[in-house]
C-alpha cells in the first residue's frame, strides 16, 4: 500500500512539472511569431526609403529606423538590397521577406545604386 502511496505521489509530481514546464514554453516569445513589419519601398527623391506608415494622404516614409527585438524587412524596393550587418552581408531580393534577429546596425543598400541614392539605416536593440 506504502509503495502505491509513493508511486501515486511520483507521477502526480512528474505530471505537475511536466504541465509547467509546458506552460512556460508556451509563454515564451517566438522571435519571429514576435517580429514587427518594416517595409523597404520605391519613392523619389532618393529611390528607397522605410516605410513607416501613414494613412492614404498622409504616408510616412524615413531614412534611420530604430527597433526593439526581430524585424520582418519586406523589399518592395526595385532591385535588389544589400544588407551590411551583425553576420555578415545578405542580398535581400524584391518581394522578399527577410527576419533580422541579431541586435546591431544595418546598412541597407540597392544594388547598382546611384551614389547619390538614400542609404538606410536600421538598428535592432
Amino acid at each position: 500500500m506504502r509503495k502505491l502511496i509513493l508511486n501515486g505521489t511520483l507521477i502526480l509530481i512528474l505530471l505537475t512539472v511536466g504541465l509547467w514546464l509546458a506552460a512556460s514554453a508556451a509563454a515564451r516569445p517566438n522571435a519571429a511569431a514576435g517580429a514587427t513589419k518594416l517595409i523597404v519601398a520605391m519613392r523619389d527623391p532618393g529611390c528607397h526609403w522605410f516605410y513607416t506608415g501613414g494613412g492614404p494622404n498622409h504616408r510616412k516614409y524615413t531614412k534611420t529606423v530604430i527597433r526593439h527585438g526581430a524585424v520582418k524587412l519586406v523589399n518592395l524596393d526595385e532591385a535588389t538590397l544589400i544588407i551590411k550587418g551583425p553576420g555578415g552581408t545578405r542580398h535581400h531580393k524584391v518581394g522578399a521577406t527577410l527576419t533580422l534577429k541579431a541586435k546591431g546596425t544595418y546598412k541597407i543598400t540597392m544594388v547598382k545604386q546611384a551614389p547619390d541614392d538614400n542609404h538606410l539605416k536600421l538598428t535592432i536593440n
